[in-house]
């Protein structure tokens, strides 16, 4: 059984949905009013004012609230799934866009990490060449550097990075699959 607020919700959601269909489509503004009378347990709300608007309308300009459409150029509104203008869908644009410059970022950090495997891998390899020329005294410490240079280029190729890319790209092609 519902509650007393869930009633006079039930109903108010009735009467504005009742008087907003039976309003103009003119195009032009019109003022709704409805006053609630009482106070209803902790809620009091007095007298409210609601603007109701017939016709799409885009952000005002320079508001925090407007985004450029990426296929029309035209200014709409941030949060919105769609263009207000040609129904774009820019949540799925932002998906996209999210997706390719984690793919980016994954593709320079890989490169990135081949260098410096490159790098370890050289550095390893020149010390092992060169140990034989040292002084006997040094061949431990080449052969330990050796070592050590070749563990971290074993540790930089074993790296886990390739984890948050595929399960970003699996998010990506479940999205596209549902379009």
């Amino acid at each position: 059984m519902p509650s007393e607020e869930e009633d006079l919700v039930n109903k108010l959601s009735a009467r504005l949905s009742g008087e907003i269909k039976n309003l103009p489509k003119d195009g032009t503004d019109h003022a709704f009013t409805v006053k609630i009378k009482g106070n209803r347990g902790h809620i009091n709300l007095g007298h409210q004012t609601f603007d109701i608007k017939t016709t799409k309308e885009p952000p005002p300009e320079g508001s925090n609230r407007s985004r450029g459409c990426p296929q029309c150029g035209q200014s709409t509104w941030r949060y919105t799934q769609l263009c207000m203008h040609c129904h774009y869908n820019l949540h799925h644009h932002d998906d996209v866009a999210a997706y390719e410059q984690a793919r980016a970022h994954k593709e320079r950090t890989t490169h990135q990490l081949l260098k410096l495997f490159a790098v370890c891998v050289g550095v390893a390899l020149l010390i092992f060449f060169i140990s034989d020329y040292l002084p006997e005294p040094l061949k431990p410490w080449a052969l330990a550097l050796t070592g050590v240079f070749g563990l971290l280029a074993f540790v930089i190729i074993t790296s886990p990075n390739e984890q948050p890319a595929r399960r970003m790209r699996n998010r990506h092609l479940a999205m596209v699959m549902d379009d």
